[in-house]
Parts: C-alpha cells; sequence; structure tokens
C-alpha cells in the first residue's frame, strides 16, 4: 500500500482528499495514511471527524516525512510552505504542494528548484486548473485565435483572513495554463470588492475578474467566433488527486513548474498593484 501523509490541519482539502482515497477509494493502492498539523489545535475527536479514518496522526513533520511515501501540504498559509516542501524534497518523497504554490516568487523558485536538484516530482497549486473541460479549452485555443481570454471566479479582497491571494491563485493558474506564462505587464482596477486584471500579453490579453457574485469558474474566448464556457469545480478535487496519482505512478510532473512560479508573481503583481490604488 502507498502511503500519502498530510501536513495541515486548516481547511477542509485534508477532509476532502483523506475522503476521495480511504472512504470513496478512487485510487486503487493508495491511501491516504498520515497527519500532522499545527497550523490549527485539533482535539482527537475534531480530527477524526475531518479526516477520514486516517492511521495514524503525527506529533512532527519529520515523524509524518519519514512514514510516508508521499506528501501532500495542506495548510492555508502559503508562507509555511517552502519550509515544509524543502523537508520533504531533500527527503526524496514525493511532494503535492496546495494552493496558494507560495507566499512570494522567491518561495516558489526555491521549492521547484529544489525540486530538479532532488529529481523528486512535484506537483500542486489550484485543483480548478485540472477541471477535464479546461483541456477541451485548451485545444480550442490551439486550434483557433484568441486576442481577447476572460477568467472570472470568487474572491474577496476584504476578506479578514486576507485569503484574497488564496483564491484569486485559481485564476492566475487557469490563466498560466491557458495563455502562457510570458506575460509583459498588468493593469488593476477595482469597483468594491470587485476586482479586474488585464494581464497583457505578446499575442493577446487575458482579463481576470474576482467577484463574490458568482459560483462558477467562468471562462470566455473573444475572437472571430467567440465562445463561453461556466464551469462546475464539483470534480476538482476528484481531477487533481487523478493528476497527482498519475505522477506518483510516472514519476512526471503534469505541470510545468515556471507556471506555478509564474502564477505566484502575478497574484504578488495584482496585490502589489491593488494596495497602490486609493479607494
Amino acid at each position: 500500500m502507498y502511503k500519502i501523509g498530510c501536513i495541515g490541519h486548516a481547511g477542509r482539502h485534508g477532509e476532502f482528499f483523506s475522503r476521495l482515497f480511504n472512504r470513496e477509494q478512487l485510487f486503487d493502492g493508495y491511501r491516504f495514511s498520515y497527519v500532522f498539523g499545527e497550523d490549527e489545535e485539533l482535539s482527537a475527536e475534531e480530527k477524526n471527524q475531518r479526516f477520514y479514518h486516517v492511521d495514524a496522526y503525527c506529533s512532527t513533520a519529520d515523524e509524518l516525512i519519514e512514514k510516508s511515501d508521499a506528501v501532500m501540504i495542506l495548510t492555508i498559509a502559503g508562507e509555511s510552505h517552502l519550509p515544509y516542501a524543502l523537508k520533504a524534497i531533500k527527503a526524496g518523497k514525493p511532494v503535492f504542494v496546495d494552493k496558494p504554490f507560495a507566499a512570494a516568487y522567491d518561495d516558489a523558485k526555491a521549492i521547484t528548484e529544489a525540486a530538479r536538484a532532488y529529481r523528486v516530482p512535484l506537483f500542486g497549486g489550484s485543483t480548478l486548473r485540472h477541471l477535464k473541460k479546461l483541456d477541451e479549452i485548451r485545444q480550442l485555443m490551439k486550434e483557433e485565435y484568441f486576442p481577447f481570454v476572460s477568467i472570472a471566479y470568487r474572491a474577496d479582497p476584504e476578506s479578514p483572513l486576507g485569503l484574497y491571494h488564496y483564491y484569486a491563485s485559481h485564476i492566475a493558474e487557469i490563466c498560466m495554463s491557458l495563455c502562457g506564462t510570458d506575460y509583459r505587464d498588468i493593469t488593476v482596477s477595482r469597483n468594491e470588492k470587485n476586482v479586474c486584471t488585464v494581464v497583457k500579453y505578446p499575442h493577446c490579453s487575458a482579463v481576470l475578474m474576482t467577484t463574490l457574485d458568482t459560483e462558477l469558474v467562468n471562462i470566455h474566448l473573444i475572437g472571430k467566433k467567440s465562445y463561453s464556457f461556466d464551469l462546475n469545480q464539483d470534480g476538482c478535487y476528484i481531477d487533481g488527486a487523478t493528476k497527482f496519482i498519475q505522477m506518483l505512478k510516472t514519476g512526471q510532473p503534469p505541470v510545468p513548474y515556471e507556471e506555478y512560479c509564474q502564477s505566484v508573481r502575478l497574484i504578488q503583481d495584482i496585490t502589489r498593484k491593488m494596495g497602490a490604488l486609493a479607494w
């Protein structure tokens, strides 16, 4: 049995993944086995309610990494991803780093450079970028030219928990996946809690919108023909976990590392320009 360890108590991603592996048993031979967390204090009863039938709760990250065949870093705070990722990578364990992939571009570069140096496969970021419908959209963009691409999803720039980058990372990663990593500049505008960013590429412009008035991922391709897509995210955890398992089986990371780094840089650029604007 291939045993996966989870670092991080907070949030619901560990809960979702533990049920996919242990209750639904969607991936034969793979088990969500160990959990360690220092990001939120939980009682034994609370842990058992949140994580489905894990084998053990570890007392340190080092213990979890040693026992696990692969490690999922599911802490909410992006600042914690670098130190945990480096520990797992240096131990030779394949790693899943949850969104936001990192808190800063330099952290993202350090994680990906370590993965290359130690030849450890690395995966993570937004699970929404792996929705099956996006494969169809990517193929359409190869066949036709679209000077404008718009992507919208939920994020609150006034979140009391400071989680704007946590949710906005979804559209930043989808942007990198659809349009590429070679963006040149951005402009940002805001109307109350609605934020609009124009990402300028040599070949197109991507318009990224965050709002609390949508429940779906909305994507529009504008060219000689225009297309609109409303993506239901219900299957995103299965789609993301499937890509992770494929990486564990093949040793081949399914996402170019530069996409992780540039998506983190894009969120940094957006939040910096938002901070410079006077409301």
